[in-house]
């Protein structure tokens, strides 16, 4: 039953990496970088379906029998987050549902002996730190405009 269970993962995440490739082929060109800056996210998700494929195949390859039962639900609830996050992203922006994202990632995976009070706040201060310095990073550097979000629109983003 593992077996099965790592089969539907596989796919899952090979199927994640062929919606990513076309959503890649849609991004809008910078100014700065021009035509070609949508390579890299075609390349990264490319080499995502490869690996994705390669891990398929050696899954078939082996005929082992796992006696630990494969633990879905972090799985299941990553994959709602992520379409939640999809869903989000161009109504509420790319900071603040990145700043959600990856908060509630982060206490998902954290183990029990670091969910405390201080870890909540390294969690939360991590997660909004970091989308922040990404969507300036692709602002500045990049001159690819992360979505800014319909409903919300934060006016500090643009900091350096």
């Amino acid at each position: 039953m593992a077996n099965l269970h790592s089969h539907i993962f596989n796919i899952i995440v090979l199927m994640i990496g062929v919606v990513l490739f076309f959503s890649a082929r849609a991004i809008e060109v910078g100014r700065v970088l021009g035509r070609g800056s949508e390579i890299v996210p075609m390349l990264m998700t490319s080499a995502w379906m490869a690996l994705a494929v390669i891990i398929i195949i050696s899954g078939l390859r082996k005929a082992e029998n796992f006696t630990k039962i494969t633990h879905m639900k972090p799985f299941l609830i990553t994959l709602a987050m992520l379409l939640g996050y999809v869903a989000l992203l161009r109504p509420v922006g790319f900071v603040l549902t990145s700043m959600l994202y990856c908060f509630t990632q982060t206490v998902l995976f954290a183990p029990e002996d670091k969910r405390t009070k201080n870890d909540y706040i390294m969690f939360g201060v991590i997660s909004v730190i970091f989308p922040i310095v990404v969507f300036n990073i692709f602002a500045n550097f990049f001159s690819i405009f992360l979505p800014q979000g319909d409903i919300i629109r934060l006016p500090f983003l643009i900091m350096f």
